[in-house]
């Protein structure tokens, strides 16, 4: 387990390493540079296994790569696009990131049948993004020439993202902990098997890319609660997915809380252009508090046993429902003093 959450050590590092020298080093760079390093990551991992330290070390370079690229586009939306444009883009930024990571588990299952380690073969899946990269991003040149403009007339780095910070760590603590318990869930509750537990997380996962796609439009209405919206989406499918023994609220509970996802994250990656000059550094410290959240995740396991003096599953679900309503609380709250500042 510590194994699979080492390399967001290196991604929050990164991030805010990626972020600091975005203004002397093109994107195109970075971009080209970060996927270039997972790749070989994926490949040395393939190749070269002979201890779970040197997994470990493997795991260390893919968590670099990543953190190198993980800032950009966001960054990039938030400093080519505003108003409802913006938020369009973020939702579809959202529904992509959600479909390659559907896309690598799919293909990791296939790539794992021939052997555990064959799995490491679909950080691959990198270039595509570097062609992406190479036909679609601005040129270094021009990059570097707008970078030293901005440079020019930003004004002085104040932390504006701080609620954001905040509610994205907190969210990704319980997002995360929930297709890491599904499995576990769907055989507590005699549901179905493996295979049934794949279909729930798929369906938990397709829920957040389809409301990626309509973000936009629903952003427009639910205006200022859309974060707050997303936070009880995510607690009405915890408790459906705790409290039910049928499959099918299961699933519609899965597809609840996974709508949550494309709730949240985008208005938390849109607070990144509060402070022109810094949209790169601000989208990679709300992704850096995104990492520390999914890091302690584990910790929500320890927690519900200790509370509840029980290891069961639905436990767990119901808790997070309960740490669900006090980040509604918190997205209010900060909510509130973010109107009143302004």
């Amino acid at each position: 387990q510590f194994l699979m959450t080492f390399p967001i050590l290196f991604t929050m590092i990164f991030e805010i390493g990626s972020a600091l020298v975005s203004d002397k080093l093109p994107k195109k760079l970075l971009t080209i540079a970060g996927l270039v390093v997972v790749g070989v990551g994926g490949i040395l991992a393939f190749l070269i296994h002979p201890s779970i330290t040197m997994m470990f070390v493997w795991a260390g370079v893919i968590g670099i790569g990543l953190g190198m690229v993980a800032p950009v586009a966001p960054a990039l939306i938030n400093e080519t696009f505003s108003g409802q444009e913006k938020q369009t883009m973020l939702g579809w930024q959202n529904s992509a990131s959600t479909i390659g990571s559907m896309l690598m588990t799919f293909a990791c299952g296939f790539l794992a049948a021939a052997g555990w380690h064959y799995g490491y073969l679909v950080y691959l899946i990198g270039i595509p993004g570097i062609i992406c990269a190479l036909i679609g991003l601005p040129s270094g040149k021009n990059d570097t020439a707008q970078a030293s403009v901005r440079q020019e007339q930003k004004p002085a780095f104040r932390l504006v993202v701080w609620r954001e910070m905040v509610i994205a760590a907190l969210f990704l603590m319980l997002y995360s902990a929930i297709p890491a318990n599904i499995s576990m869930l769907v055989a507590e509750r005699e549901v179905g098997d493996a295979s049934v537990a794949g279909i729930v997380t798929t369906l938990f996962s397709l829920a957040g890319m389809l409301m990626g796609l309509v973000f936009g439009v629903v952003s427009r209405i639910l205006r200022q609660f859309t974060n707050t919206v997303g936070v009880i989406m995510l607690i009405i499918g915890s408790v459906l997915m705790g409290t039910s023994s049928s499959l099918a609220v299961m699933i519609i509970g899965a597809m609840c809380a996974g709508t949550s996802m494309s709730l949240i994250m985008p208005v938390c990656m849109g607070a990144a252009s509060r402070l022109k000059g810094y949209e790169t550094l601000n989208a990679a410290l709300v992704m850096a508090s995104t990492s520390v959240g999914i890091f302690i995740t584990p910790l929500l396991t320890s927690l519900t046993a200790a509370v509840t003096g029980s290891d069961a599953v639905s436990n767990r679900f119901l808790a997070f429902g309960v740490i669900g309503v006090l980040l509604a609380i918190v997205t209010v709250l900060l909510r509130e003093k973010n109107t009143q500042k302004q």
